[in-house]
């Protein structure tokens, strides 16, 4: 009966959201999922319970989804939205896929974010198996990102270097090539140079991608989207050249930024971070720039808990240090001035160097970053402010390694995972919950040595057994695939 009347309750939501809408003519915007939902992992068998889940753009009549299905929502504000996860859901070892759906007109699936609950009894630690690899040509940077580009509940691999390659998740942890997403006329390069999302409205999960054309240095460099029909094929779609023969894009982050119903990119890379905004139909106009001489990274998150996405920015100084800036969205397209938030001498040279989470489960994101040899972490306070960081070294000595957060033991907190440079071992800081971490330990890795050292780690439970699984993205070697064993 409490099932029935939320639900109720969440139809009533819709139907003033619709009205709402229709009345001002204005489209609602797509949502974004940012940083873990919470609680992160439960143990199976439990009851129903309550499940917050925390991005932007979320408005009334809003819709959470357990593995594509439905659950009773509440909507507590743009930032935040509860639901009801059932029983019948955790009866087992199992992750939760979780998204978020808004009403229309506009809204539609957060097809740019997702996050994941663990359904599995806490562990001590973290247990890699022999890992799966795949070999790719070539000795660009390769590139990866994690998602389920067939709509079947199974997470997926885009990656590549040169053409993209969709690498179709089995639900067992193995992966098999079924397609290139991109032609090899459209070279990526970048450690974060792509970003899916639903571009042109059908509901299938498209990607776009920093591009270039013709040879290595004689090259016209852009951005370009590919169409995805949902069962593994991708038709080329709309192109952005550059017409500088000294600028290029190196980035590309996507979110509805000016909450119009159509998913918008950031471009980023010297000299500039360029806004793009959707039409809806997958193609998109530039329309504002910002000045952003020596290129970096750009993260899109909710800081301030307006529900508004902000940016997040990376950038080098001409001083050879690096600030972590936040720009703050007005919720049309543009930004704030950016206000600094950290200043850090050296990065660390492999892989995407900052991220976002929620390390003390308050709802409220957080930043972490690298240093030369270490990882900085700073907590929100939900206004757009952060806490003083705190710095947690690692056993990399000359900045060459890479780190990812997640749950990887099941415990409901968010842990740090750390891997050096051409190491038979990687390293866990297992999160206390309050946003404090436990000292590193090692973990060593099975198989054979690695060749080179990771220019990345993607995250995903890509058998759906509750255990967080990784990737490494490998230097000129591909990636491999580490499950936890049970």
């Amino acid at each position: 009966m409490k099932s029935a009347l939320r639900s109720s309750g969440s139809l009533v939501l819709l139907s003033i959201s619709l009205l709402a809408a229709g009345a001002f003519g204005q489209n609602n915007p797509v949502p974004q999922v940012v940083g873990p939902p919470h609680p992160q992992a439960v143990a199976p068998g439990g009851g129903d319970f309550p499940l917050k889940v925390y991005g932007a753009n979320f408005v009334p009549g809003a819709v959470v989804n357990w593995n594509r299905q439905p659950r009773a929502t509440t909507y507590v504000s743009g930032h935040e939205v509860d639901a009801t996860i059932l029983a019948s859901d955790i009866v087992s070892n199992a992750a939760g896929y979780i998204t978020v759906t808004n009403p229309p007109p506009g809204g539609g699936s957060s097809s740019a974010s997702w996050s994941l609950v663990e359904v599995h009894d806490p562990s001590a630690t973290i247990v890699p198996g022999e890992p799966t690899r795949n070999l790719l040509g070539g000795t660009e940077d390769h590139v990866l990102l994690i998602a389920d580009f067939t709509n079947d509940g199974i997470l997926d691999l885009a990656t590549g270097s040169g053409t993209i390659r969709l690498e179709l998740g089995s639900g067992d942890g193995t992966f098999n090539f079924v397609s290139n997403m991109t032609s090899s006329a459209l070279s990526p390069f970048g450690d974060d140079s792509m970003a899916y999302g639903d571009f042109n409205g059908d509901g299938n999960v498209d990607l776009a991608y920093a591009a270039g054309w013709g040879t290595r240095n004689d090259s016209v460099f852009g951005m370009a989207v590919n169409f995805g029909d949902g069962n593994g094929t991708f038709v080329p779609g709309w192109q952005y050249r550059e017409n500088s023969e000294t600028s290029f894009i190196d980035g590309v982050v996507a979110g509805d930024l000016n909450r119009d119903g159509s998913l918008d990119l950031v471009a980023q890379g010297p000299p500039a971070l360029a806004i793009f905004l959707g039409n809806g139909d997958g193609s998109f106009a530039e329309s504002v720039t910002y000045p952003n001489d020596l290129g970096g990274e750009t993260l899109l998150a909710d800081f301030n808990g307006d529900g508004i996405l902000d940016l997040l920015i990376q950038q080098q100084t001409p001083a050879n240090t690096f600030l972590i800036t936040v720009a703050f969205g007005n919720g049309d397209g543009t930004f704030k001035a950016p206000v600094t938030v950290a200043t850090i001498g050296t990065i660390c040279g492999l892989g995407p160097t900052m991220l976002v989470s929620d390390f003390n489960g308050d709802g409220n994101v957080d930043i972490a970053y690298c240093t030369e040899t270490s990882i900085g972490v700073q907590l929100g306070k939900g206004d757009g402010t952060f806490r003083k960081p705190t710095y947690y070294s690692v056993s990399s000595s000359n900045y060459e390694f890479s780190f990812a957060a997640g749950d990887f033991n099941s415990d409901g907190n968010t842990d740090l995972l750390v891997s050096a440079f051409d190491q038979g071992f990687l390293e866990i800081l297992l999160g206390n919950g309050d946003g404090t971490f436990q000292p590193r330990s090692q973990v060593k890795l099975p198989g054979p040595p690695r060749q080179g050292g990771e220019e990345g780690i993607g995250t995903g439970d890509f058998n759906s057994d509750g255990l967080l699984d990784f990737v490494f993205q490998l230097d000129a070697t591909g990636y491999g695939v580490y499950l936890q064993q049970q």
